[in-house]
């Protein structure tokens, strides 16, 4: 029954590993990617850092856009940052466990950092509120009775973004993969039974 319950633990920390490893190539690749999203009829290409004019991409040293301008911007690449960093803390603790030895409240730490992860990763979204994707005004009209509306509603509603004016890139798919993945391994983390470390494994 042990024996069992340690095949069962060792394919589900395989899948956790595995999954975090995903998660991070996918980050990775949306850090050179110039396709998050895309504006402007699909001829220029928005990605977090990078930019791109009719499918050319420029990622040269030096070649990323300022976030100065944009604080949205600014908010999705640390979102990146902090949820790639959290999701390598996870992947890199369960490693350690399942191979070497338990640590003490690891279990907490761990499912902290997926949450963290995966919440993080869904902060990168915020992108879509650059200037050029569209805002809550943009769609009121220029009828008689929407200029009234204007004059009546907030400034700080008619400037919330919409990301109507922007269209989902293959970055902000490699982006969700990712999330998914996140999820899915501290889902598992969760209910998956916990192996002996493999040292102990081989040694008994």
């Amino acid at each position: 029954m042990v024996c069992c319950c340690n095949t069962i633990g060792n394919i589900f920390r395989l899948i956790i590993v595995g999954g975090c490893a995903f998660a991070l190539a996918m980050q990775i690749l949306n850090i050179y990617s110039c396709e998050f999203i895309t504006v402007d009829d699909g001829s220029i290409h928005v990605g977090i850092w990078y930019q791109g004019t009719n499918g050319e991409c420029n990622t040269e040293p030096g070649a990323s856009y300022s976030a100065e301008e944009d604080s949205l911007v600014a908010w999705a690449r640390t979102s990146l940052l902090v949820s790639m960093i959290a999701g390598f803390i996870a992947g890199t603790l369960v490693l350690f466990e399942w191979l070497c030895c338990e640590v003490c409240c690891a279990g907490c730490i761990e499912g902290g950092a997926f949450i963290v992860a995966w919440a993080c990763g869904l902060g990168v979204y915020m992108i879509y509120g650059v200037d050029g994707c569209g805002k809550v005004g943009d769609e009121i009209g220029d009828d008689l009775f929407s200029n009234a509306a204007e004059n009546i509603i907030p400034d700080s509603i008619i400037n919330i973004p919409t990301g109507a004016g922007c269209e989902w890139g293959t970055g902000a798919t490699f982006n969700l993969l990712a999330c998914i993945s996140y999820f899915g391994a501290g889902v598992l983390l969760c209910f998956a039974p916990q192996p002996k470390p493999i040292c102990k494994q081989i040694s008994d």
